[in-house]
C-alpha cells in the first residue's frame, strides 16, 4: 500500500543502503539501528528486506569480524543521520527568522493508554471504489482525491458515485498532497517540483506552478495556498491571484525529512518539521513564525493536524502510534497521547479530534476519538466492512467520508455516528 508519508525517508534509505551495504548483514539488527537513529524512521516498505542472509558457520574470528564491521556501520548511519543530504556535503541550513519564539515544551504528564472502549460497528451509507486513493480534501461540499494514476477524482454525495475525474499528471508520480477550494484544486507533485492547479468545474489543470525542492503538504485558506517544500526546509504561500510564490518561510533544515504537512486554524499556519523535531507556527498576515514548538525527544512531528478552538493535535512519523496535544496558548505540549496503530491524518468533527488507524491489516481498522477531558480514546467506531485505516477522514454532504487504500475504497459514513 502506498504512503506518502515515507517515500523521503524510503529514497534516502535506498542510495544509503546501495551506498554502503554489504551483501550479507544482519538484517534485523540494522533495522533496529536505522529505526533509533535515523530522525524520520518509517515503518512501511524498507530497502534492507531486500538483503540475502546467507547461512554460514559461526567462526570466533568472523564473530570479531562482525563486531567490527557492525561498529563501522553504526558509525557510518550516524554520520548519514546528521548529514543533511546523502552522498555528499551537507545542503545550505535553513533556519527559522531571528524573531521566531522558541518555545521549549516542559515534560508532558506520563502517556495515556491507547486501549479505549468496546468498539462500535457503524453501518454505511455507501462503498464507492477507488483505485489507490492517496490523499483526500474537501471544499466543504464534495470530497475530492487524488489517486496513484495522476488522477483527481471528485465524488457526487447526491448518487454515492465518482461524479468526474481529470488528469493532473503522469501516472506513477509521486503525488503528495491535495487541498480544494471553491477557487479550485491543487496538487503537489514530489519529483517535478510541482503544483497544478485544477479547474473545479472542468477538472482540468489550469496553472502548473514549479516551485520548491521537492513538495508534500498543501492547505488552501481564503487568502493563500501554502505548500511544504521538504527538501527545501521552507513553507511556500503562493498568491492564488497571480499563481506566483509571495513568500518563502523557513522553518527547518534543508535536505531530507523536512517540512511534511500543514493545518490551518487558530489564525496561524502550522507546519510539523521531522529533522528538526519541531513544530512552526506561522503567523499568515505577516508571514513570521511565531513559535517554534519543540515536543519530547520521544516524539517526532511529521503527520497531519486537528485544530480546535483550544487545542492543537498532529501525528507523529508512521512508525509512532502516538499523537501530541499543543496548548496554543501557551505553545507547548501539553500530552502525549498513545492509540492503537497508525494515524497520520487527524481531522475535527464535530468539535472532537478523530483519526484514522491503520493497525495492520485490511480489515482491522479503526476511527478514534481523542477525548478533549481524558487524553486518551474515549470512542471507537469500525465500519461494517472491509476496512484498514490509517487514510483521509473529511466531512462534506453532511456525512463523513474515509479513504480506504487498502481495499480501494471511500467509505461515507454517518455524522450522527461521529457526535460529540
Amino acid at each position: 500500500m502506498s504512503d506518502p508519508m515515507s517515500r523521503d525517508v524510503d529514497l534516502t534509505l535506498d542510495r544509503w543502503m546501495d551506498a554502503v551495504a554489504p551483501e550479507r548483514a544482519p538484517a534485523s539488527l540494522l533495522e533496529e539501528t536505522f529505526a533509533r537513529t535515523m530522525t524520520a524512521s518509517q515503518r512501511r516498505p524498507v530497502p534492507w528486506r531486500r538483503i540475502r542472509i546467507g547461512a554460514r558457520p559461526v567462526t570466533a574470528a568472523r564473530s570479531l569480524a562482525w563486531i567490527a564491521l557492525l561498529v563501522i556501520l553504526t558509525i557510518a548511519i550516524v554520520a548519514v543521520a546528521l548529514l543533511s543530504s546523502v552522498g555528499g556535503p551537507p545542503r545550505p541550513v535553513e533556519v527559522p527568522s531571528e524573531s521566531a519564539s522558541h518555545s521549549p515544551s516542559p515534560s508532558p504528564s506520563p502517556t495515556a493508554s491507547p486501549s479505549g472502549p468496546p468498539p462500535v460497528s457503524v453501518t454505511p451509507e455507501a462503498t464507492i471504489a477507488v483505485q489507490n486513493p492517496l490523499f483526500m480534501a474537501t471544499d466543504g461540499t464534495v470530497p475530492w482525491l487524488i489517486n496513484e494514476a495522476g488522477e483527481i477524482v471528485r465524488i457526487d454525495p447526491a448518487r454515492n458515485a465518482i461524479g468526474a475525474t481529470g488528469q493532473v499528471g503522469p501516472s506513477g508520480d509521486p503525488y503528495q498532497g491535495l487541498a480544494a477550494s471553491a477557487d479550485g484544486a491543487w496538487v503537489t507533485d514530489w519529483d517535478t517540483q510541482h503544483v497544478f492547479r485544477v479547474d473545479p468545474a472542468t477538472l482540468t489543470v489550469t496553472d502548473t506552478m514549479t516551485v520548491g525542492v521537492a513538495l508534500k503538504g498543501v492547505i488552501a485558506t481564503d487568502a493563500a495556498v501554502w505548500v511544504a517544500d521538504t527538501r527545501g526546509g521552507e513553507a511556500l504561500r503562493i498568491d492564488p491571484a497571480t499563481n506566483q510564490v509571495a513568500a518563502r518561510v523557513p522553518v527547518g533544515n534543508s535536505g531530507p525529512a523536512g517540512p511534511n504537512w500543514l493545518g490551518a486554524g487558530l489564525d496561524s499556519i502550522w507546519v510539523d518539521v521531522p529533522n528538526n523535531g519541531s513544530v512552526a507556527r506561522i503567523d499568515p498576515i505577516t508571514n513570521a513564525v511565531q513559535a517554534t514548538i519543540k515536543p519530547p525527544v520521544e516524539f517526532v512531528p511529521c503527520g497531519g493536524f486537528a485544530i480546535g478552538t483550544d487545542a492543537v493535535w498532529v501525528t507523529g512519523c508512521s512508525e509512532q502510534k502516538q499523537l501530541i496535544r499543543i496548548d496554543p496558548a501557551t505553545n507547548t505540549v501539553a500530552e502525549i497521547i498513545k492509540v492503537d496503530g497508525y494515524g497520520n491524518y487527524p481531522t475535527m468533527i464535530n468539535g472532537s479530534a478523530w483519526v484514522s488507524l491503520d493497525r495492520g491489516g485490511a480489515r482491522n481498522g479503526q476511527i478514534v476519538r481523542i477525548g478533549r477531558l481524558t487524553d486518551s480514546v474515549d470512542r471507537v467506531l469500525v465500519p461494517g466492512t472491509a476496512f484498514g485505516g490509517g487514510g483521509n477522514l473529511v466531512v462534506a454532504g453532511g456525512s463523513v467520508w474515509v479513504s480506504d487504500a487498502y481495499n480501494d475504497a471511500v467509505i461515507r459514513l454517518p455524522l450522527s455516528a461521529f457526535a460529540s
